[in-house]
């Protein structure tokens, strides 16, 4: 049997922040860590503030420490929020608690990051907190997307090849195999086409199959029928299961005047179709 160990623990990173006159002591740090965080998920960091001798500092619940990340080439401001400081007990002292939420980082790229901490005073001015003992106040950010998963793009439909059914005496006009990634999916699964019509009179049929290397019309069975009488826009269908390949198939309706049902003056158009599994 397999053990996996797994970690659960705060986020920490130490700050320097000088309140009292003091000379400087000879405690310094040599550099500070980078602060790694992940892409579209919760995150909350513990601020440690020191002071330049390594020692926690007293701060009060009522002191507003404020975290800013940047841009790292353009310097552009690109989260700014306040910290918590949490209640002062033997192992809190002089800690506060950032949290970023899901929404913060969800349209950032992966990247590195400036940040800073500043404390605002009584008059509405700032201080400077300092990311080492050396008085350096930014400190460098990663922003990573090890939790976050990366989307595929959806397959474009644009071309559906005719083929005539003698027994309905109808023009078809068929996708060919589209492969639905049965690997990825559980049994479950939820599937999505998004259907682009233009004042289109017909059916559209949404198949699916098991088979790996379906050649046939028979390899195909209808998941579900869409009818419409002049539709303009877009059309979603979902539907679940695990299939190795679908096909869109669309069938316009015959004009009154037409033998067959291939004329687009009257049935309008079949756009595209987008499908995601």
């Amino acid at each position: 049997m397999q053990i996996l160990p797994v970690y659960l623990y705060a986020n920490k990173l130490d700050v320097t922040l000088d309140l009292d006159a003091t000379i400087r002591g000879v405690n310094q740090v040599m550099y500070q860590r980078d602060l790694t965080i992940q892409k579209g998920i919760l995150n909350q960091i513990r601020i440690q503030f020191k002071n330049s001798d390594q020692k926690r500092l007293s701060i009060s619940t009522s002191t507003t420490f404020v975290f800013s990340m940047f841009d790292a080439i353009n310097q552009r401001l690109i989260i700014e929020k306040p910290l918590e400081v949490l209640s002062e007990t033997t192992s809190t002292k002089g800690m506060a608690l950032l949290t970023l939420n899901e929404s913060d980082t969800l349209d950032l790229d992966k990247s590195s990051y400036t940040y800073n901490v500043k404390l605002r005073t009584t008059d509405g001015t700032y201080t400077p907190a300092y990311s080492n003992t050396y008085y350096g106040m930014n400190g460098t950010l990663h922003l990573k997307t090890d939790a976050f998963p990366v989307l595929k793009d959806s397959t474009e439909i644009t071309s559906l090849l005719p083929a005539y059914n003698a027994s309905t005496r109808l023009y078809e006009y068929k996708s060919g195999n589209i492969y639905a990634y049965p690997e990825f999916n559980g049994n479950s699964a939820l599937h999505t086409v998004a259907l682009y019509l233009t004042a289109y009179k017909g059916s559209v049929l949404i198949q699916g199959t098991l088979d790996n290397a379906p050649n046939d019309d028979r390899s195909y069975y209808t998941i579900e029928t869409r009818g419409y009488t002049g539709f303009t826009g877009v059309d979603y269908v979902n539907f679940n299961g695990v299939f190795t390949h679908i096909r869109i198939v669309h069938i316009p309706t015959k004009g009154p005047l037409d033998p067959n049902n291939d004329n687009p003056n009257f049935f309008g158009s079949f756009d595209k179709a987008l499908y995601r599994s």
